[in-house]
């Protein structure tokens, strides 16, 4: 399966719908960014290593505080979170959630992480009665993250633009790949490594230079920013890019998903000027 842009001009909002979404959203995100500057670089946060990464008890608890908030306003909506999964809900709309992007970053005292919040309307599917429509995303209703740390709120809704703080943005700095910085991830596993690190032998020498952050979402951010030129990732979730696909397309940048295995997705993702050169590497 392969998530490109869709029209939501297709589908028709409640008046005003998008506004309540995106100030609970924003309430939300707010909420738990201040959780995790209270926990940021706090020796007493439990934490559960994995190999290339962590788990630790932030995740949830701003997840509980986003849940809340989201419940609090719209209790009939169904959630799809990282930490608790599939959370069932009849009234035609998705939250996509991620509590704590960067997890690896944070544990470590890095000040690049994040939290994403999204919202999508079910369109054309049944409601949502034990567990989440068929297919991942449906019309995007509004797309919210927010990076603690640098107090940097993106702000994306379809037809409206993007914003960071209140300000446009747009993803259009890079024309060609020469003038573009690109961010990579490496993965969790052997093999995606390996894939990754062949993709980087034909990258490296058209790009202005790579990097590697660790928080997908916070990076899709900043491509719709234009502080990235380009973004490519392997084997991550619906949750690491649901809330920055509706933030960088409505910046005019592009976003391609495809689903490599159930749940992981591969995605590219930059400035318009960069996009068949990308594509070529990635695909």
């Amino acid at each position: 399966m392969t998530i490109s842009a869709l029209d939501p001009l297709e589908y028709s909002l409640p008046a005003n719908f998008s506004d309540c979404v995106l100030e609970t959203a924003i309430s939300a995100a707010r909420r738990a960014g201040a959780i995790q500057m209270h926990h940021f670089r706090n020796d007493k946060v439990s934490c559960r290593r994995l190999l290339h990464d962590v788990k630790l008890e932030t995740d949830r608890t701003c997840e509980r505080v986003i849940i809340a908030a989201i419940h609090e306003r719209f209790p009939e909506h169904a959630i799809l979170s990282e930490e608790s999964g599939a959370l069932a809900g009849a009234g035609g709309y998705t939250w996509i959630i991620d509590p704590l992007d960067g997890t690896v970053n944070f544990w470590h005292g890095l000040p690049f992480f994040c939290l994403s919040i999204a919202c999508y309307a079910n369109v054309g599917q049944p409601a949502v009665e034990e567990g989440l429509p068929a297919e991942p995303l449906g019309i995007p209703v509004a797309g919210v993250i927010l990076l603690p740390f640098s107090q940097e709120l993106f702000v994306g809704v379809p037809g409206r633009g993007a914003f960071l703080n209140g300000r446009p943005i747009n993803a259009g700095r890079a024309g060609h790949l020469a003038d573009a910085v690109v961010t990579v991830s490496f993965g969790k596993t052997p093999e995606t490594m390996q894939s990754m690190t062949r993709r980087l032998d034909v990258l490296l020498p058209q790009v202005r230079k790579a990097r590697c952050l660790g928080a997908a979402a916070a990076e899709l951010a900043y491509v719709a920013a234009g502080f990235l030129g380009g973004l490519m990732y392997e084997d991550i979730k619906l949750w690491d890019f649901a809330a920055g696909k509706i933030i960088l397309e409505e910046a005019g940048g592009f976003l391609e998903a495809a689903e490599t295995e159930p749940d992981q997705w591969r995605v590219v993702a930059g400035a318009p000027g960069v996009r068949e050169t990308l594509k070529g590497i990635v695909l």
